[in-house]
């Protein structure tokens, strides 16, 4: 399928796609979180993903994930929340366009989901995703995240590293 047609369904696809995303980060399932991509995958996360590889390189998916879960393992809970999409279905690659905002917490005592501000730090933005059919569901080809703002305790993304490191020794 090399051309794509703005309908419901293409639109629900690409949902399903950011909702299964933002539930696999959100639950660290990983196995979920890469089968939203394609197997090659160009990313442009700007200064976040500039360490690991210039946007216009594709790079394994598989090899994206280990990023991911390099930051997300070592927070206590992550919530994406992924809004307001608006498809594009005019180029080569359709593409889905929306909102996120999410919270990445650290709780000081993990016995008590009690926090404070310096306990998490927030990442408003927004994707934009290009989808390549690959014979039986629309997978993200390329992925593209324009941070707006981040707010709250922006140290907690190194420890959030750190901790990973310190549970991949184990």
């Amino acid at each position: 399928m090399s051309a794509a047609e703005d309908t419901p369904e293409l639109r629900n696809a690409f949902i399903d796609n950011y909702n299964n995303y933002a539930q696999g980060l959100d639950s660290k399932d990983w196995d979920l979180v890469r089968a939203c991509f394609s197997d090659e995958v160009y990313i442009d996360y700007g200064s976040i993903s500039d360490p690991t590889g210039s946007p216009d390189v594709a790079r394994r998916a598989d090899d994206w994930m280990k990023v991911l879960q390099g930051v997300i393992n070592g927070f206590d809970i992550t919530r994406h929340f992924i809004t307001n999409h608006r498809v594009d279905a005019s180029g080569n690659l359709p593409a889905c366009t929306a909102y996120l905002s999410a919270d990445h917490v650290i709780f000081p005592n993990p016995e008590i989901n009690i926090i404070s501000p310096d306990d998490v730090v927030t990442v408003v933005g927004e994707y934009t995703n290009h989808y390549e059919f690959d014979g039986s569901a629309w997978k993200i080809k390329r992925s593209r995240l324009v941070v707006n703002y981040t707010g709250g305790n922006i140290a907690l993304l190194g420890q959030a590293m750190e901790r990973t490191a310190e549970l991949n020794k184990a």
